[in-house]
């Protein structure tokens, strides 16, 4: 056998296999055999019918295909082994030449290749993120408004202050939007559309910015819940002021043009009708902002009891920590594009037809439920599956290009995960929940340790970029993410801690305001319980 190998587009070997017109003989002839032991030749047993015989019955197309058939595939094999390619999947028979001696061509797809240059030396600025007051403002306000008191749970009027709930729907009831608006959001559609870095948007997505039609939906909730507050209007300014005055159980009509404030381009200046049923109304208290409150409020977080400045301090903190989490996360992914920008990458069109194969079942799945079918979809957007199919090229393209990337670099660390880091990855979330047997019994599990494993080595890959984009050392940078994780689970810890000797104060406590006899009662419920 004579052998050459080279490289062809697509990331494909191709083999070029020489023979000797004897051995394409030899294969004839045990192929005419086999074909004899599957059709019947008169004056023969199966099996025994001469090679001459079997040709003239079937045809020597069909014995020449039957020979190459199982001749090409013990070459394929024998060349896979000589040549020492490693395929990225099965290869392809291409072509055979009888003349001047039998060649076969095969083509075989082969495995991805990274180079991922010089991306060690990748530089991008970090900018440290910063936790504003508004944002401790914020996390209080959303706290006093979880230890709201119900004073009167039977208002037949609302009135400012009150907490109501109710239904809301609500369309736009003027034509488009003015010219200028339309205009310039065609033009940011357009600018999109052009920009070369852009994606290409799933068939899900929206294809440019949305301009709402006369009649179409602004918003709809079944049980929305607020306090009427005219200085915070939950949809848009003005709606609070139309409930004031409403009675329990009415309907509510008005309209209310959008104004220019924080609302998107397209609806700017546009006129809504809504409709609005009050299905409940209720006088509240809510606590003030004082260190009484700030007591309560940090002993249900597991804090020490603190006062309201220990409480702003711990909330920013905490706040700090999560924008810090979020930051890096994203800075992360930034550089990683970056080093996906420079590489090197080659991999067969197998890899990404599966991607897009694999991004279409996911798709059908989200067809299925809204109880859609993709041939109804395709029929409802006049497509084909093969446009869908090259809707997603670019996103697929881009998502394996990232994946081999992730890889290479997981490989070039030699990132291995300890059953140590496991373990206190398991601590750290056991702990939120309050550490009991039942709760490690429902996380300490096979599938839950293999999850944190990914989990981990995705931690331990995104301080390795943090620290190339910031110039670091990348050791240093796990390391000192080890000692955040373990802090976090020793935080975490100490706070389930507290928050059960704080129950069990509670109880006490409680027990001993109980007469005797109630106490007993207690005890008894308790015990049969």
């Amino acid at each position: 056998m004579n052998l050459q190998t080279e490289r062809i587009e697509n990331h494909r070997a191709q083999f070029t296999i020489e023979i000797e017109s004897d051995q394409l003989e030899d294969a004839k002839r045990k192929a005419a055999r086999k074909i004899s032991r599957q059709v019947r030749i008169k004056g023969f047993r199966k099996g025994k019918a001469p090679y001459g015989l079997v040709v003239k019955q079937v045809g020597e197309g069909a014995v020449l295909e039957e020979a190459l058939e199982a001749l090409g595939d013990a070459l394929y094999k024998q060349a896979l082994d000589e040549s020492e390619v490693v395929p990225y999947g099965p290869g392809a028979f291409e072509d055979f030449k009888p003349e001047p001696s039998p060649t076969f061509v095969f083509s075989v797809p082969l495995q991805p290749e990274v180079d991922l240059k010089d991306y060690l030396n990748l530089r991008l600025d970090f900018e440290e993120p910063v936790v504003t007051d508004g944002e401790v403002d914020e996390a209080l306000r959303q706290m006093r408004m979880r230890q709201v008191e119900v004073l009167d749970e039977e208002i037949e009027v609302a009135g400012p202050g009150h907490r109501v709930t109710i239904a809301v729907d609500s369309e736009f009831v003027d034509g488009d939007p003015p010219d200028d608006v339309a205009d310039a959001a065609t033009d940011d559609a357009l600018t999109a559309e052009n920009d070369e870095t852009s994606e290409s948007a799933a068939p899900d997505e929206e294809q440019g910015p949305y301009i709402p039609k006369k009649g179409d939906t602004f918003v709809t909730e079944d049980n929305a819940q607020f306090i009427l507050d005219p200085n915070e209007d939950p949809f848009v300014h003005g709606f609070v002021g139309n409930l004031i005055g409403a009675e329990r159980g009415s309907d509510v009509q008005f309209e209310l043009t959008i104004p220019d404030d924080d609302a998107e381009e397209t609806i700017i200046g546009r006129r809504v009708s809504f409709v609005v049923t009050i299905k409940d109304i209720e006088a509240i208290s809510i606590p003030e902002l004082d260190d009484e409150f700030a007591r309560r409020t940090s002993r249900e977080r597991g804090d020490e009891a603190l006062d309201m400045a220990g409480l702003r301090q711990s909330v920013r903190e905490d706040l700090a920590r999560a924008a810090l989490e979020d930051a890096r996360s994203q800075y992360s992914g930034n550089v990683l594009q970056k080093i996906v920008d420079g590489a090197e990458i080659e991999y067969p069109d197998e890899m990404l037809n599966e991607h897009i194969d694999e991004m279409i079942r996911e798709f059908e799945d989200n067809l299925r439920q809204q109880r859609l079918s993709l041939d109804e979809y395709l029929r409802l957007t006049n497509s084909t599956k093969d446009d869908l199919r090259e809707e997603y090229r670019e996103r697929a393209t881009h998502s394996v290009r990232q994946t081999l990337v992730l890889r290479e670099l997981v490989s070039a660390r030699e990132i291995e995960i300890s059953d140590e880091e496991v373990d206190l990855r398991l601590e750290n979330l056991i702990a939120g929940y309050g550490a009991s047997s039942e709760i490690r019994k429902l996380f300490d599990t096979p599938q839950m340790r293999d999850n944190f494993q990914n989990e981990l080595v995705m931690n331990h890959l995104n301080a390795h970029l943090a620290a190339i984009g910031q110039g670091g050392d990348p050791s240093t940078a796990i390391e000192e993410m080890k000692s955040q994780m373990a802090a976090d689970t020793e935080r975490a810890r100490e706070r389930s801690e507290r928050l059960q000797r704080y129950r069990e104060e509670d109880a006490a406590s409680s027990a001993e305001e109980l007469p005797n006899s109630e106490v007993k009662d207690a005890a008894t419920e308790t015990g049969n319980s």
